[in-house]
């Protein structure tokens, strides 16, 4: 079984046959979406959030179809897929071989990794030419906003190059002694420097061999890895912490939500925040879904009361069950989808 089968059969388990193709693929392709962001919190599958961007839809279709063919998941009433039980064994060998990866959490990171990542590896290339007195290279980054911080970040004196390029390599040492070998390689062959060119994804699925898909989780894994070690022990990583400026653990809202929370805090209703905004009411209550979901300590008892939180629970319990209108229907539609999924969301039931 291909990695890629592998991440859909975990996927589609954690979804139950309640979603779509499409929901695993905006998951994986990391579409900002409330529904997708919901989705990632209610199945516990948000750290695969945004970790296979450049996937293709084709690619999700005709793995779909294999798993299918050979009875490994079944298509269901609501067009989603359901993992048998050859399945689920399957799956179970699988996670044996391929446990999901320690420090993944793609929505956590999903606002700098990518951000983080280029102004490293352009720093490391760039103090690795200037050690070696050449400043005439090719920067692996095209990206105006990227050299600007290198230039901006960059030691003046040559002697200061040497220690800092020292000092780096002892904080990206220590954080890599962490990882799997192998998950360590896949990131020191990425980077570029004097005499060597960091390797492409498609490379190193060929040099390791291993899919394109499990080098890509595999190293973003290595960069979320970075990302935790530098929010929680800032103090030993000065540098890298520097790399990662403009992420300081802050809650991964998107900026419209963000607006929204602001005039929230104010003690503003939600028909005002909408009228305030211009925006319709169902935009400001998904806001406010991922607004539970994401700020620790959130309370949502001002939107649903805590009976109607407890009853809602227990419904989809009984139901086993996150689906909005088969629980809606069980509570004769006393509660609207709204409180609903703000209940769950909440609960990451």
């Amino acid at each position: 079984m291909q990695y890629l089968d592998g991440v859909l059969l975990y996927i589609f388990d954690r979804f139950r046959g309640e979603r779509s193709l499409s929901a695993v693929f905006h998951l994986l392709t990391g579409k900002k979406s409330s529904q997708t962001i919901q989705d990632a919190k209610l199945f516990n599958v948000s750290n695969f959030f945004g970790v296979l961007k450049q996937i293709k839809r084709s690619q999700l279709v005709d793995h779909s179809a294999k798993l299918q063919k050979v009875k490994l998941i079944e298509l269901n009433q609501h067009d989603g897929f359901k993992v048998t039980l050859k399945g689920k064994e399957k799956l179970g060998a699988f996670l044996v071989d391929n446990p999901i990866p320690t420090y993944l959490e793609g929505w956590k990171y999903h606002s700098i990794s990518d951000l983080f990542w280029q102004r490293l590896s352009l720093y490391v290339q760039t103090l690795s030419y200037s050690i070696h007195g050449n400043m005439n290279f090719y920067p692996i980054s095209k990206e105006e906003n990227i050299q600007n911080w290198v230039r901006l970040h960059f030691p003046s004196v040559k002697e200061q190059r040497a220690i800092l390029a020292y000092d780096l390599y002892k904080e990206i040492s220590a954080i890599l002694l962490h990882l799997p070998s192998h998950h360590a390689a896949l990131f020191v062959n990425r980077l570029s420097g004097k005499g060597r060119t960091g390797l492409t994804f498609a490379q190193m699925s060929t040099s390791n061999k291993i899919s394109v898909e499990e080098a890509t989780v595999q190293f973003q894994n290595v960069i979320h890895a970075f990302l935790t070690y530098i929010q929680n022990t800032p103090l030993q990583f000065p540098i890298l912490g520097t790399v990662a400026k403009g992420y300081e653990g802050e809650w991964p809202l998107t900026s419209s939500t963000r607006q929204t929370y602001t005039i929230l805090q104010s003690g503003v209703s939600l028909e005002q925040i909408a009228q305030r905004r211009r925006l319709k009411r169902s935009t400001i209550e998904d806001h406010l879904v991922e607004i539970a979901i994401n700020v620790p300590g959130f309370s949502i008892d001002p939107f649903v009361s805590q009976d109607a939180q407890r009853e809602i629970r227990l419904a989809s319990e009984k139901l086993n069950s996150q689906r909005l209108k088969t629980i809606k229907q069980y509570l004769d539609d006393n509660y609207s989808y709204f409180e609903i999924r703000l209940t769950l969301c909440k609960e990451g039931i």
